[in-house]
């Protein structure tokens, strides 16, 4: 065994947590989300790389877990209120970039899910097995709600 890798925790371990973590999410819980990734050959961007369309490709569908935040209110004096909430998504790693997938969520990703459109902020990924970078085992994604007027997707067929 070489020195790199966890004294207490072997291969066979990882494969087992991996499997009995992907039984739960697909046959258990059976949460999913439809995720739509930024079509870079579609959307034109200024000389600072940003952009005020983006252009979308089509959706696919991901399991996973949602953790879903309380939504907050904010009051404006002219305006009223506005409603802001946010979402955790928890992707399995080896499910992603096994099959047909060959996903991993990016910043500016859009998600569908409850009947809201939420836009990825940022993805980190904090569960290392055994505390050792080379058993990443979850993605987290978090998410904040997307106004529809400001994203151009056209509906996937429910």
């Amino acid at each position: 065994m070489s020195a790199t890798r966890p004294f207490f925790i072997s291969q066979k371990e990882i494969d087992l947590v991996d499997h009995m973590n992907e039984e739960l999410i697909d046959e258990i819980v059976g949460q999913s989300v439809d995720i739509y990734k930024v079509a870079p050959e579609h959307t034109n961007e200024n000389i600072y790389g940003e952009s005020t369309t983006k252009y979308f490709n089509v959706g696919f569908r991901v399991n996973c877990l949602i953790r879903y935040n309380a939504p907050e209110v904010e009051q404006f004096q002219e305006a009223g209120t506005d409603t802001n909430s946010t979402i955790d998504l928890m992707f399995q790693r080896n499910n992603l970039a096994s099959g047909s997938l060959n996903f991993f969520p990016e910043a500016g990703d859009i998600c569908d899910w409850n009947d809201w459109y939420w836009e990825i902020n940022g993805v980190t990924e904090p569960q290392l097995i055994g505390g050792h970078p080379g058993f990443n085992h979850a993605i987290k994604a978090s998410a904040h709600r997307s106004r529809l007027s400001s994203i151009n997707i056209e509906e996937r067929p429910r």
